[in-house]
């Protein structure tokens, strides 16, 4: 029987799909087997313990999900196909995965409140389009193809942005936020 533990940890990763915009651009049964790839490696991301492991772990995660989920075809009113399914990008799994992290680890203290407050500076941006167009304004220079959605994030892009989100909290909050928090921010002021 599993514990009472286990269940405030598989509803907590299940909010945190809920409340990524990404699911509704995967195919059906997609959030169920995000789910479970989760719940399987959430004890790894737990016992990071440092940057460079959690890059590992978030990185191992991403590959399996540009090789294992779809985004869903999108039609027309008159139900005309306009876009096939494909598989999903590197950035639209990590914000995904980045998105369960932050409500997992950030907003419900998942494993514990000792552990979560040393892996909250660990956690990456969950970076939308919205603040993508932000940050190009800034550091237009620091990318030679800046992506227009998540679906153009792959792995370089990614881990280009996130170096981006690091130097914009040096430069415009004096080093005293942390991505997750820049996240929460600019989601807000830009998503009105």
């Amino acid at each position: 029987m599993k514990t009472a533990e286990y269940y405030k940890r598989y509803n907590i990763i299940d909010m945190g799909l809920g409340f990524s915009a990404m699911i509704r651009n995967f195919v059906d049964g997609t959030k169920e087997k995000l789910h479970k790839k989760i719940m399987k490696d959430i004890d790894k991301i737990f016992s990071a313990s440092n940057k460079d492991e959690f890059n590992a772990i978030h990185k191992a995660f991403c590959k399996w999900g540009v090789g294992n989920i779809m985004l869903a075809e999108r039609k027309d009113k008159k139900g005309n196909i306009i876009k096939k399914s494909s598989p999903a990008s590197y950035g639209q799994i990590a914000k995904t995965l980045d998105v369960v992290m932050k409500v997992s680890i950030y907003y419900s203290h998942l494993p514990n409140s000792v552990t979560s407050k040393k892996l909250r500076p660990l956690l990456n941006a969950a970076v939308d389009n919205q603040m993508m167009r932000m940050l190009k304004k800034d550091y237009k220079s620091e990318m030679l193809v800046w992506p227009k959605t998540v679906g153009e994030v792959d792995e370089e892009k990614y881990k280009k942005l996130q170096n981006i989100v690091c130097q914009f909290i040096i430069d415009k909050h004096n080093d005293q936020i942390i991505p997750v928090q820049f996240d929460d921010i600019y989601w807000k002021r830009l998503n009105r």
